[in-house]
């Protein structure tokens, strides 16, 4: 696909999605009518995994104008869009920041899961940055959806629930939410924070845990979330079905989308 995008200091035409072997990071952000949400937790995030790689860090403000050049350019400034910010040491080209953004209409889900063969390990030093090495991800997907399902449950190699492929997961039994902690090689989400925040909003006990598959297959409800998708209930993890979306999970995201149009609305 090909649009307007923003290459270092200038728009250009090329790739939405810019192919490259060299190391480097990336934040997938969504823009509500031009205004993307929770940019600074993205780009904090974005800093933190360019010092890992050593890239060279991009300024915090150049990046929010570039988003803002570059959704006007493409006329998304009153529409939802994906935004992906990608920071990259190319080996021809030298350092890189590319910023790119296409109108985005969420799924409506429920979704399904397959608990994948392939695991998350804890100790990469990439764990817990968005590295554009998408190999694991990728490969769990594509094992998932040759399984029938929608995306795939990741796990540590001791057992332990991480995330899926590429959003975090929770689920609720008890009438308290359960997401994975940071021990378990996950990425620690922009919407988990939020959605942290939203439980605790309406008086939902919430908890961090290291927990094995069968927690989860004994659970109420799940969902997975992510900044696209927000909160997206899963109605089955391969043949565990579950209520989707459940009461809990219909709270956070009613209180997830309040959340959103009250930022928006004070930007």
């Amino acid at each position: 696909m090909t649009d307007l995008v923003f290459r270092n200091d200038r728009l250009i035409s090329g790739p939405i999605e810019r192919p490259t072997r060299s190391p480097g990071v990336f934040e997938t952000v969504r823009a509500y009518a031009g205004v993307p949400f929770r940019l600074d937790r993205h780009l904090s995030r974005l800093r933190r995994g360019c010092a890992v790689l050593d890239l060279p860090v991009p300024d915090p403000d150049r990046v929010a104008a570039a988003i803002t050049m570059v959704l006007d350019a493409n006329r998304l400034a009153e529409t939802d869009a994906r935004v992906r910010v990608t920071v990259t040491n190319d080996t021809a080209d030298g350092p890189m920041l590319l910023v790119a953004a296409v109108p985005y209409r969420p799924p409506v889900g429920p979704i399904t899961l397959h608990v994948a063969s392939i695991r998350r390990d804890p100790t990469s030093p990439t764990t817990g940055i968005k590295s554009t090495d998408l190999t694991v991800s990728e490969e769990a997907r594509s094992e998932a959806i040759r399984a029938g399902a929608d995306d795939a449950l990741l796990l540590t190699a001791e057992g332990f629930v991480s995330e899926a492929s590429y959003a975090s997961v929770f689920w609720v039994a008890g009438g308290v939410v359960f997401t994975p902690d940071e021990r378990c090689g996950l990425l620690p989400g922009v919407t988990r924070e939020a959605v942290l925040e939203v439980a605790a909003a309406n008086s939902i006990p919430s908890t961090l845990v290291s927990a094995d598959v069968a927690t989860i297959l004994q659970a109420d409800e799940v969902f997975i979330t992510n900044s696209l998708i927000e909160v997206l209930p899963v109605s089955a993890v391969d043949t565990r079905h579950f209520s989707a979306p459940g009461p809990i999970t219909d709270t956070i995201r009613a209180g997830y989308r309040d959340l959103v149009r009250r930022t928006v609305a004070g930007s």
